[in-house]
C-alpha cells in the first residue's frame, strides 16, 4: 500500500495492527504517530480535535479500566492509498472497572461491550475519526439505567447550561474526509433500512 508502512500488508491488516499496538501492547506514543495532529474524533458525546486529546481520553479510560482490551473482529473498507482509505472496524472491549472516574467508583464489574470506529488514513496516519460506543451496555453492566445514568453525569457537569455538548452538526468541523460513500448494493439496502436515501 503506497504511503503506509511495509509491516502492514493490507489497509485491514493496517487497521488492526495499530489498535493492536496502540491499546493492546500500550504503545498510547504511538498515537502521536498513528493521529494527525488535527484530527477531529466525534463521538455521540463530543467532537475532539487533535491527537494529544485522544492520548489524554485513553489514559484517563485506562486510569479506570487498567486491563481494557480492545479486540478487533472486523474491518470493511474502501478508497485508495492516494486519495485516503476509509475504514469501518468493529471492536469487543473487555475491561475491569477498578478505578474511579466518570462511571464514580470502582465496582470490580467486568465489562464487554462494541464499538464501531470509523477511519480515514492516508501516509500511515488517521486523520479524520466517528466513534461509537455502545454507552449503555457499559452503563447497564455498572449497574445504572442509561437514562439515570446521564441525568446524573449532567448534574455533575454543572446541570444542562454548563455540561458537555453532546455531537451535533452545528459544531462539526469539516475534515479531511468529505465521501459520501459509494453506491454498492448492499450499502444502499442497509441505507434504506434507516430511511437514509
Amino acid at each position: 500500500m503506497k504511503g503506509f508502512s511495509d509491516q502492514f500488508t493490507d489497509f485491514p491488516d493496517y487497521i488492526l495492527g495499530i489498535t493492536k499496538e496502540i491499546w493492546e501492547n500500550r504503545g498510547l506514543s504511538t498515537l502521536n504517530h498513528y493521529y494527525s495532529e488535527d484530527i477531529p474524533v466525534r463521538s455521540p458525546g463530543s467532537i475532539v480535535f487533535g491527537n494529544v486529546g485522544v492520548v489524554g481520553a485513553t489514559m484517563a479510560t485506562l486510569a479506570e479500566f487498567p486491563d481494557r482490551r480492545l479486540l478487533g473482529e472486523d474491518v470493511i473498507w474502501s478508497g485508495s492509498p492516494e486519495e485516503g482509505m476509509l475504514s469501518s472496524h468493529r471492536i469487543l472491549t473487555t475491561a475491569t472497572h477498578l478505578g474511579a472516574g466518570i462511571y464514580g467508583k470502582p465496582t470490580g464489574a467486568k465489562l464487554r461491550y462494541r464499538v464501531i470506529a470509523d477511519c480515514h488514513a492516508i501516509n500511515n496516519q488517521i486523520n479524520d475519526e466517528w466513534l461509537i460506543r455502545d454507552q449503555g451496555a457499559v452503563v447497564r453492566q455498572l449497574g445504572w439505567d442509561p437514562k439515570e445514568y446521564a441525568v446524573d453525569l449532567i448534574e455533575q457537569e454543572g446541570g444542562v447550561e454548563n455540561c458537555v455538548q453532546p455531537f451535533h452538526p452545528s459544531i462539526d468541523k469539516v475534515g479531511p474526509y468529505t465521501g459520501r460513500g459509494n453506491d454498492n448494493e448492499w450499502g444502499a439496502k442497509y441505507a434504506d433500512i434507516f430511511g437514509a436515501s
